[in-house]
């Protein structure tokens, strides 16, 4: 059965660059079942969470480094008669675009698909060479095929005439790429072919093929295609874009003859392609990819940037290139790194004109110093070293006495450079790849032009995005350039008021680049205490992921979120951002202690206005989405209602969050609550039903591990589910690391071990006066030290008008004296719970109650009021305290869950 690839890759400009891998096996596997009705037989997909089903892949076997090369083993290995996708890579066989067709083969191997990078020996050589610093678990599945060329039948003499030997050569793999394509669709039920456009004529007969699919992947920037593509189609292009077009050189003035008549063959041979595929995104060319699709008239996906965008500082600090030694002593943006890419060679008279020019600018560099590769030849030996002839008498030591420059004249890691923290400024001769690589770290350039599509991508980087200078100007480029202008250009880039703002510009840019291939979360809580509490914690947790967060609600649910984080880490809530949003005033009663059920009815009103969230957060997904690879909302169980928009922003995923224990899920007991609840709540159950994607729970298999298999198997077998609890640390108090000073914690330091019974009901409950009372006494008469946190309950705006203020009985705080602590406030109950003094906790049973007292290895003296709290009363856990404190399942879930939603 054919599958067209649009049905396999969402739209990328909506669901954010660089998710090419992502969106391929996630949509591929759902239009599968959808089409099939099941699993795709021994896929080598990895684990994939489609909406509403989860599916096991099957996990590809090992193989052996020589296996890697070897096709027909690698059909065997598979032990299946039809495997099911097989991706092959034809890159065009020059380094600048083996590069980043080897970079997106790493990303599509770490999803356990089969890619097979084709390419003569030596380019294959040359891709190998360049993989020798990357983790080979980064790209299991990448098999290199080297193609032997075919006869010349396949090209006609009249070509052959007009191209060199190295163009011809390439054509002579037409035939052996079609041989290859014809063996990989008989092996899989689909081939997917990625070709460097350069490339377009040798696979031309992919279209024969009918289960083989054709993608044309672009190492130009889109305003260079958008520029060929305009000058081809004549069609017009909106202002400003058609002014700034028409003034690009034309390619007559930067490409050779040979080179153009190449070009043009490939253009004839890609009128089969649906889809173009760009090193680039949206933040950086949004608005020419756009363009690029009206002109083509297919779809366009920014896919880019296929490189890293970061690089960590433990990555860096294991290179062992020389040149970072000296990076390391440099001060902040204080470099300029110089270097021309691999099809450059200055001649000696301009070397010295640089080196003259880089001197004087009295700016520290480094200068990549080498020969451009050799066109067609073994450029790992055979390319030409910078000699110390080239360079000017004496430069090299003056340079190395002063300390202000460090000249390669070998290979050097550029990205690594280029993130490198003392880098201030890239001379450049505005390769695609260079230039993306420089936005991505946030580095402002200097532009010296050589030929190709390097005279346009300058126009776009000074003049479009306004992120750099030039050095070279292309109407004068058959002039030398001078030292005087080139010392000139570095000082103005690296040692002034408008290179600083350069800087500051390239930065943004690249700030936005880097969030478009991140995963943000955001998480929507019930306004409640008990619900806010664990969501907090949450984010806690999930921030220590480095993972952007947005906590998002109402202002004044979001003042109760922050009075509770006051006191916490601030390291641990350094990546939360608050979103306070609209909502109408509504009626926030007072707590009714004398009502014949104890559910918290005066928060309803509370509750229904979070509908009036709905519209905010839809527009703050929006804004989000458009930031973000992927955005991840983990929201209440009791508000899904305010998230019915999502399922029309295809980069969202949301998952439930159920704040009560499994067990009482299980065994919902409609008895505890109100009609009005059981209404709300079922309102919510019906827009989870349509926006879930799985569901998080603050519970462990340690705990509730029987119930979370049942509620898996009965109540949401189509969702995956994770207990990624408990939520709030489990560590015992400790007073030197605290930043806890509350009263009540001096007090219990003079108290025994296990000596004091803690009281406190929660945020939800209300006594009558009677049984205040009768708590009093008996607390008294049981002659126990004791804290008691006694409060009203919350309302619904707790910042509003007067609580109630609970009676004791006359005399008795002096009575029980030393004995014991009455809290009238808020109370740090964790931590209280976490003394060595608290032997016991007498409580309502809210979740939050039970998972902190059993965190700390604290009995529970039950007294449930409503809602899951008698369920949660029947749940006997013992002797568990040991086996949550130490981990276990528990992180590994959550690991799981962190795993899942930033694949």
């Amino acid at each position: 059965m054919l599958f067209s690839l649009y049905f396999l890759l969402p739209v990328v400009e909506r669901v954010r660059s660089s998710s090419f891998s992502d969106a391929f096996c996630d949509r591929f596997t759902r239009n599968f079942e959808r089409e099939t009705g099941g699993e795709p037989a021994g896929s080598p997909c990895p684990r994939i969470s489609g909406r509403g089903k989860w599916v096991e892949y099957h996990k590809p076997q090992n193989s052996s480094m020589a296996d890697l090369f070897d096709l027909k083993k690698h059909n065997q290995m598979n032990n299946e008669e039809t495997s099911h996708i097989a991706i092959v890579i034809v890159p065009y066989l020059e380094q600048g675009h083996l590069n980043p067709l080897l970079n997106l083969s790493r990303i599509i191997s770490s999803y356990k698909l089969p890619v097979f990078f084709l390419g003569t020996s030596t380019s294959n050589r040359q891709a190998k060479f360049r993989l020798s610093g990357w983790n080979i678990l980064d790209f299991p599945t990448i098999r290199f095929h080297d193609l032997v060329p075919g006869s010349c039948s396949s090209v006609s003499a009249s070509v052959m005439e007009k191209l060199g030997s190295f163009f011809t050569s390439i054509l002579l793999l037409r035939e052996p790429i079609r041989e290859f394509l014809q063996e990989v669709s008989s092996t899989y039920r689909r081939t997917v072919v990625i070709n460097d456009t350069g490339m377009s004529w040798v696979v031309q007969d992919a279209v024969s093929i009918p289960n083989t699919e054709c993608y044309c992947f672009h190492t130009i920037s889109a305003f260079t295609a958008l520029s060929f593509a305009c000058e081809a189609t004549k069609k017009p292009l909106p202002s400003p874009v058609a002014e700034i077009i028409a003034e690009l050189p034309p390619k007559e003035n930067t490409f050779d003859s040979e080179t153009i008549e190449y070009i043009m063959m490939q253009h004839e041979s890609r009128d089969f392609y649906s889809v173009g595929l760009h090193n680039s995104c949206k933040e950086i060319e949004g608005v020419f990819i756009e363009l690029l699709e009206e002109q083509r008239e297919n779809k366009q996906w920014a896919i880019g940037p296929v490189y890293p965008v970061e690089i960590s500082k433990r990555k860096s600090s294991e290179l062992t290139h020389e040149c970072f030694s000296w990076l390391d002593k440099q001060d902040l943006n204080s470099v300029i790194y110089v270097s021309f890419g691999s099809t450059t060679t200055l001649s000696k008279e301009q070397i010295n004109e640089l080196a003259f020019g880089l001197e004087q600018s009295e700016q520290k560099f480094i200068w990549v110093l080498r020969g451009a590769d050799k066109k067609g030849g073994d450029n790992i030996e055979n390319v030409e070293r910078g000699s110390n002839s080239d360079l000017p008498d004496g430069f090299e030591e003056r340079i190395k006495e002063k300390g202000v420059g460090f000249i390669e004249k070998n290979w050097a890691p550029q990205l690594e450079i280029l993130a490198h923290g003392s880098i201030g400024g890239f001379m450049s001769h505005c390769g695609w790849n260079s230039c993306i690589e420089s936005i991505s770290m946030g580095v402002p350039m200097a532009a010296w032009p050589i030929h190709s599509d390097q005279p346009r991508n300058t126009v776009l980087i000074t003049k479009v995005l306004k992120i750099g200078i030039i050095v070279r100007d292309w109407e004068n480029r058959y002039e030398l350039v001078s030292a005087a202008k080139i010392k000139n250009a570095v000082r103005f880039l690296m040692d002034s008021a408008e290179g600083e703002e350069l800087r500051r510009r390239v930065t943004e840019l690249s700030s936005s680049v880097k969030k478009s291939v991140m995963n943000g979360a955001i998480m929507i809580p019930l306004p409640a205490q008990g619900h806010l509490n664990q969501l907090l914690h949450l984010s806690r947790l999930i921030s220590a992921y480095n993972l952007p967060l947005h906590f998002a609600g109402a202002a004044v649910h979001l003042r109760q979120a922050k009075n509770r984080i006051h006191g916490w880490n601030p390291v641990s809530t350094s990546t939360v951002k608050f979103h306070e949003l609209p909502i109408p005033n509504y009626e926030t009663p007072l707590p009714n202690p004398n009502s014949t059920t104890k559910f918290p009815s005066q928060l309803m009103p509370s509750f229904h206005a979070t509908i009036h969230l709905r519209h905010p957060i839809t527009s703050l997904l929006q804004e989000l989405s458009r930031n973000y690879r992927r955005v991840i909302v983990i929201y209440d169980s009791l508000i899904a209602w305010v998230l019915q928009d999502t399922p029309s922003i295809p980069n969202v995923e949301c998952y439930s969050f159920r704040s009560i224990s499994v067990f009482s899920i299980y065994s919902w007991d409609k008895s505890s609550v109100t009609p009005e609840f059981t209404e709300y709540s079922r309102v919510q159950f019906e827009f989870r039903e349509i926006v879930n994607s799985g569901n998080l729970y603050n519970s462990c298999y340690e705990i509730e591990g029987l119930y979370l298999d049942f509620v898996a198997k009965e109540k949401s077998a189509r969702n995956k589910q994770w207990a990624i609890g408990p939520l709030n640390p489990v560590k015992q108090f400790d007073k030197k690391n605290s930043l806890i000073s509350h009263k009540c914690m001096n007090w219990l330091d003079e108290q025994e071990p296990n000596s004091v019974i803690f009281v406190s009901f929660g945020t939800t409950t209300t006594f009558s006066d009677e049984q205040i009372k009768e708590l009093a006494i008996g607390l008294e008469k049981s002659e126990q030290r004791f804290i008691w946190v006694l409060r009203e309950a919350d309302k619904g705006d707790i910042f509003t008008g007067e609580s109630r203020e609970v009676e004791l009985p006359e005399g008795y705080e002096e009575r029980v004296g030393k004995r014991g602590v009455i809290v009238r406030d808020w109370a740090p109950q964790l931590e209280i719970l976490g003394h060595e003094s608290t032997g016991g906790f007498m409580s309502h049973c809210g979740w939050n109650s039970c998972m902190e007292s059993i965190s700390m290895g604290v009995p529970i003296l039950a007294w449930p009021m409503h809602s899951d709290q008698p369920r949660n009363a029947v749940l006997r856990v013992m002797e568990l305290s040991k086996s949550v404190v130490d981990g276990g399942g528990s992180g590994r879930e959550m690991a799981s869950f962190i795993a899942h939603i930033t694949r």
